[in-house]
């Protein structure tokens, strides 16, 4: 039977992610900084797949907690297939207004925790040649206006993955890298803003998206399947993607124009 951890697994999607692989058969590791809900999902994936499927106390900025994971998972499992880096959070704000310490935060558990993560369990994957999944955004891609904070971690993890991809190959370690762009999660509800408008426009973007948490729980598990490095979920994200890329001319200019807007909308909102 097929091992599988994975962090922020309590709610959003970790926690569809597993349900999506307990379905399939794995066993799964869900850790988490909420217990009682992480014990709970836990406990009903074990009923109802007949799976080993239990909670971890891992707040993933803590190496230590980072390493007392790894010494469970390995008593109870004697390795690991798959991690699954999930754990990450929000927040928004012009640069000269966001708080530093919002900055910090959001880089210690979007990039340390991933970081920490790889770092730790490498060494188990290795053995099992096994995969590794980093969540990063679609926003590690393609950069919003005032959300300098998120887009650098997301950004980040793009360009830890992409170096692991090719430094892990040579011991049959697979890395992809998920870039979704907004749908309907939890995200906003942790998330840290300097002004509403943030809070505002992923609420509505999410409210809008076709895609839904068990479409992207399914493109990680054919993806990690199919060996696939970039996990893109949104067409018409990926589609402006690949206008960067080729045409980088247009695609600031619609950034710009955006980020007038933002700009606007921030000067007219009632303080």
């Amino acid at each position: 039977m097929k091992r599988i951890l994975i962090t922020g697994a309590a709610s959003g999607l970790g926690a569809e992610l597993a349900r999506f692989y307990a379905e399939k058969g794995f066993n799964v590791c869900l850790a988490d900084i909420q217990q009682q809900d992480g014990e709970q999902l836990a406990q009903k994936l074990t009923d109802q797949y007949g799976v080993d499927a239990f909670f971890q106390l891992l707040d993933v900025t803590s190496e230590e907690q980072w390493h007392s994971a790894a010494q469970v998972v390995a008593k109870r499992w004697q390795g690991l297939d798959i991690l699954v880096n999930n754990a990450g959070v929000a927040s928004s704000g012009e640069i000269d207004q966001q708080p530093m310490s919002d900055f910090q935060w959001t880089m210690d558990i979007n990039v340390m925790g991933v970081v920490k993560g790889c770092y730790v369990f490498t060494p188990m994957l290795k053995q099992s040649s096994g995969s590794i999944v980093n969540v990063a955004s679609m926003a590690g891609l393609l950069h919003m206006p005032t959300m300098a904070a998120y887009n650098a971690s997301k950004a980040a993890v793009v360009a830890l993955s992409e170096t692991l991809y090719a430094e892990l190959d040579a011991y049959d370690v697979h890395v992809s890298v998920l870039c979704p762009a907004f749908f309907q999660t939890n995200l906003t509800k942790t998330m840290r803003a300097s002004n509403g408008v943030g809070v505002s426009v992923a609420n509505k973007l999410m409210k809008a998206s076709k895609v839904q948490v068990n479409d992207v729980a399914k493109a990680v598990y054919d993806g990690v399947n199919g060996k696939q490095f970039y996990l893109l979920t949104h067409a018409k994200e990926t589609w402006f993607w690949r206008l960067k890329r080729f045409a980088p001319s247009l695609y600031f200019k619609s950034m710009k124009a955006l980020g007038k807007k933002f700009s606007k909308s921030i000067e007219e909102k009632p303080a």
